[in-house]
């Protein structure tokens, strides 16, 4: 069956577009699980999440605000209730001020101790106890005149020394005013403190001090159940604390600058970042008492019910969404091995291997598609031999024509002539002493007896590089500043094997396409032989001007695919590849020494050009008896 050069380029075609669709379907399609995978994360899995945040985060937010509407009316009631108290202990005091014993009482000489006697007897059995009667809160109370004279209800020494110290907290139009918390025989009081105003000159004539237990202010915060955790806490307008749970931090300054600018307005909230748990923090101030009461929550104790049920909610999701995943990839996995297993099948045949069989025992869609991938595979295979085939007898016979046309050349001149005549031309120079001429017809003579010799006959590389030597020097007498430059280890020459007439296109090419395509005089031609993993290369240099980079890879994928119809069809290939030129160097050592031997072209841009020929190392002698001279 005979395919003809059309036939065969479509085959070619059809074979590179099956390739690279191939690899785009593979890059760019998705498998049926992972289609159904992303169809259940897309419309099931994202939005459930994105609602079920919505839906926390709401929830979270009005348990908050409810939490803190809630909170906020505790801490009205708490500070009613306060004031109440502090009002009721400032009622019940306020017969004293007024009182024609304390009037009397305030008005003693220091030096009349008899009626400091009676007077103060008089205060501490009938004044003290119509106050303290049925008040277990009051711890005592104590009155101390501007003179100094006190009388208490526990301690006189003790009212003169709260009189030293508190003697200034009442100031100005100030009457009333809870001056601190002090500790008293370990027990810890708060201090209130009332001015007596004389009743006809209305000046302050001395202090009533109160001292109260705490027992009440506790009741009152005790009242208020903040959670497990949650806790209220009271301070006064100097930054005390008047109560706190933890009863050492009784009377200790808690007001710090950070505080004190969250706390700026009479009442609000805000949320403190802690690393375990975020607390809210809600705050109220008295006006009557000046104290602020602070309450702390944690937010996730605020939450802990709506985050178990969040918790649930999610659990039960994940758990739909798995058994969902499990059954979808249950039923993609069966629905699918068989494309997986095509799909590897067609992975290697890509890469060359056209020796797969898809299994054709399934009856369905499925083994009609792996019986259809089969035939194809088969159909390929059978194209794939017959223009592997013609393409090896096509390049055997170009490379024949060519030699044929080359022997043809060479035959037109008749050798014995052209010798005879350049032994008569070197007779001449010789009788004439032109040095020059000689020189010149023998290295022509030599040039003729090489070049005429059998193409097919093997040769070393000392021989050819001996006759590119005398080339060479006859371009140095035609072009006086040629330099050429010829490194090579004579000892290794006899055992790389060479192809006859093989240096001498790559030369030509260098001074026709490098120097004289562009007007330069040659400058430089260099040859140096070198050992690469085992094989000899032979450098081929010139520093003319050289091609672009696109059609330089052009070249070398020409090279190394072996096939230059495809660059000659699109007119891309320039006289490089026109009968005796690189293309034909390239395929007559390629086809004498096989893969990979050959030429491939390392750089060529505006400062010249490096071509590499890769030839057999043979590590012995190719033909005995062969000099060694370069």
């Amino acid at each position: 069956m005979e395919i003809s050069a059309e036939e065969i380029k479509e085959i070619s075609m059809c074979i590179k577009l099956r390739q690279r669709g191939g690899k785009l379907l593979f890059k760019k399609a998705l498998s049926i699980k992972a289609k159904l995978v992303l169809l259940i994360l897309f419309f099931l899995c994202v939005p459930l999440l994105v609602f079920g945040t919505l839906w926390y985060e709401k929830a979270s937010e009005s348990i908050e605000y409810n939490a803190i509407d809630y909170s906020e009316q505790l801490m009205g009631q708490i500070n009613s209730q306060l004031d109440g108290y502090f009002y009721d202990l400032e009622r019940i005091t306020y017969p004293l001020l007024l009182h024609p014993q304390i009037q009397s009482f305030m008005k003693l000489d220091p030096e009349d101790q008899y009626d400091r006697f009676l007077v103060s007897k008089k205060i501490s059995d009938e004044l003290f106890p119509s106050i303290t009667f049925g008040r277990p809160d009051i711890y005592g109370l104590s009155i101390v005149s501007n003179s100094g004279i006190a009388t208490s209800s526990y301690s006189d020494f003790a009212g003169r020394e709260s009189y030293e110290l508190y003697k200034n907290a009442v100031l100005g139009e100030r009457n009333y005013r809870i001056v601190g918390i002090e500790y008293m025989e370990s027990t810890p009081v708060l201090t209130i403190a009332r001015k007596f105003l004389d009743t006809v000159s209305y000046q302050s004539s001395g202090m009533l001090i109160i001292h109260v237990r705490l027992n009440e202010i506790i009741k009152i915060c005790e009242k208020i159940k903040l959670g497990d955790t949650g806790f209220l806490w009271i301070m006064d307008a100097e930054g005390r604390v008047i109560y706190h749970p933890e009863k050492e931090r009784w009377g200790k300054q808690a007001l710090t600058p950070e505080l004190s600018e969250k706390l700026s307005s009479e009442n609000g909230y805000y949320v403190e970042k802690a690393r375990q748990d975020n607390r809210l923090i809600i705050y109220e101030r008295s006006p009557m008492t000046g104290w602020t009461l602070i309450s702390e929550v944690s937010l996730k104790e605020l939450n802990k019910d709506m985050i178990s049920l969040r918790n649930v909610t999610v659990w039960i999701v994940l758990l739909l969404v798995g058994i969902a995943l499990i059954l979808t990839g249950g039923f993609s996995l069966y629905l699918t091995q068989s494309l997986l297993h095509l799909q590897r099948l067609m992975r290697r045949a890509e890469e060359g291997d056209l020796s797969v069989k898809a299994p054709e025992r399934r009856n369905d869609e499925l083994g009609g598609l792996n019986r259809g991938f089969n035939r194809m595979v088969g159909e390929i295979r059978r194209l794939l031999e017959e223009v592997q085939t013609s393409r090896m007898k096509e390049q055997e016979m170009e490379i024949r024509q060519r030699e044929s046309a080359l022997q043809a050349m060479q035959s037109q001149i008749n050798p014995h002539f052209l010798y005879n005549t350049l032994e008569i031309i070197n007779s001449y120079a010789i009788i004439e002493d032109v040095k020059p001429i000689s020189r010149m017809a023998t290295s022509l003579a030599d040039i003729f007896r090489y070049s005429v010799g059998n193409p097919s006959q093997a040769v070393t590389l000392l021989e050819e590089i001996r006759y590119i030597r005398t080339y060479l020097e006859i371009q140095q007498e035609r072009f006086n500043a040629l330099q050429v430059e010829i490194i090579a280890d004579e000892r290794l020459l006899p055992m790389v094997q060479a192809v006859r007439l093989m240096i001498q296109p790559l030369v030509e090419n260098a001074f026709k396409h490098g120097y004289q395509a562009h007007k330069l005089r040659p400058s430089y031609i260099g040859i140096k032989g070198m050992m690469q993993d085992g094989d000899y290369v032979l450098r081929i240099e010139d520093q003319g001007k050289g091609m672009d980079r696109q059609l330089r890879e052009r070249y070398n994928a020409a090279f190394i695919a072996g096939d230059s119809r495809e660059m000659r069809q699109k007119g891309e290939v320039s006289g490089m590849f026109d009968t005796i030129g690189l293309w034909n160097v390239h395929q007559r050592i390629r086809i004498s020494f096989g893969d990979p031997y050959g030429l491939f072209i390392v750089k060529s841009n505006e400062t010249g050009t490096i071509i590499d020929m890769r030839l057999k190392f043979a590590a012995w002698p190719v033909e005995k008896g062969v000099g060694n001279d370069v």
